[in-house]
């Protein structure tokens, strides 16, 4: 048996019916995705090593190259978009990113954890707060540049703060725990909003 490499308890294990699926679609169909290894451990497809396991499928496998900071990139851009993640793991996702190298911007931790980087920064924030993460003055983009993490702040236009708050906003709803409870929501979001247009437009009248 081949052990789950550190790096891949990123992300929690599927449901037990999600894996029921899985295993007869690789017993059916066989195993198409092959499993992926660094260091001689699982790092991403330890579910379908399981579901090969207990089919009786021979598993594939591929072997990745590169040090610790890029498997775990690649851990997470596999499975970020597989796994349906409860706000708490997206977070924990991003602490992982931050502990890793917090000397990286909010927006490319952004980028590999796909969430805002307004989500970043409130959970950079928190854990530097309970200190838990180091204090950094600045950050480094993706270009190498040393950048100040808080940029001195620039008199914004009302269409400026309207597209920052709609990504708040955003960010908001993919913090509830179902697309009903966030449709919901967005739906008086959509009351208000129409009512406010409503009013602008009768006192232009």
């Amino acid at each position: 048996m081949i052990e789950p490499h550190d790096l891949s308890k990123l992300f929690p294990p599927i449901s037990e019916e999600d894996f029921g699926k899985l295993a007869a679609d690789i017993k059916l169909n066989g195993l198409h995705q092959p499993i992926v290894r660094y260091q001689g451990k699982i790092l991403d497809g330890n579910n379908r090593y399981r579901a090969c396991s207990l089919v009786g499928t021979a598993p594939k496998f591929a072997d990745f190259n590169g040090d610790d900071a890029a498997a775990r990139n690649y851990i997470i851009s596999a499975n970020i978009h597989r796994r349906h993640l409860n706000p708490d793991q997206r977070r924990e996702i991003i602490a992982a990113l931050l502990r890793a190298d917090p000397t990286k911007s909010n927006r490319q931790i952004a980028e590999t954890a796909k969430v805002s980087h307004h989500t970043v920064g409130d959970v950079r924030n928190g854990m530097e707060t309970r200190g838990q993460l180091a204090h950094f003055e600045t950050t480094t983009d993706k270009a190498g540049r040393k950048q100040p993490k808080k940029k001195p702040s620039k008199p914004r236009s009302a269409k400026q703060i309207y597209h920052a708050l709609q990504e708040q906003l955003i960010d908001a709803l993919m913090e509830f725990s179902s697309a009903d409870h966030a449709e919901e929501h967005a739906e008086e979001t959509k009351t208000r909003l129409d009512e406010t247009i409503a009013s602008m437009r009768k006192e232009a009248a």
